[in-house]
């Protein structure tokens, strides 16, 4: 198991869904005023294979999420265990997105966002999956993630 799939394995979940809600729970984690580790969800998507332009996929949408998100996102803390309903809906779009379906991945992005900001967000989901299935991290079929 490379080192990126050491550090991110949540239980239940195979390593390229798991690498996924790391990275979303790095990017939404709080920012310390005090110097401390902090998860690096850049890091992580790159010791997988990711390549920079798939990262800048990822921060583009979760940019967008950050701004424009109609309600609070289901987020776990770094190392929380479970998958937060949010969390199970990226792993879905994820995966649509990577069997080429736009529709259900609209659909989950309708979710969060409001109409204006759907093509911001859908652009770089579309560019994270295409990346993460390029790096061989093929994420389950739509559904497949249970909640916890």
């Amino acid at each position: 198991m490379s080192e990126a799939f050491r550090e991110t394995h949540l239980p239940g979940l195979a390593p390229p869904e798991s690498l996924v809600v790391a990275a979303l729970r790095a990017w939404m984690a709080p920012r310390p005023r005090a110097a401390g580790p902090q998860p690096d969800w850049q890091r992580m998507l790159a010791l997988a294979g990711v390549q920079p332009a798939g990262a800048l996929g990822f921060g583009l949408l979760m940019s967008v999420l950050r701004r424009g998100a109609v309600r609070p996102l289901d987020v776990r803390p770094c190392g929380g265990p479970g998958l937060g309903r949010d969390e199970s809906v990226l792993l879905d779009l994820v995966a649509a997105l990577q069997r080429g379906d736009c529709l259900s991945a609209i659909g989950g992005l309708s979710e969060w966002l409001a109409p204006g900001d759907l093509r911001p967000a859908l652009r770089g989901a579309e560019i994270f999956a295409r990346h993460t299935a390029a790096a061989g991290l093929h994420l389950v079929e739509e559904g497949a993630c249970v909640l916890h």
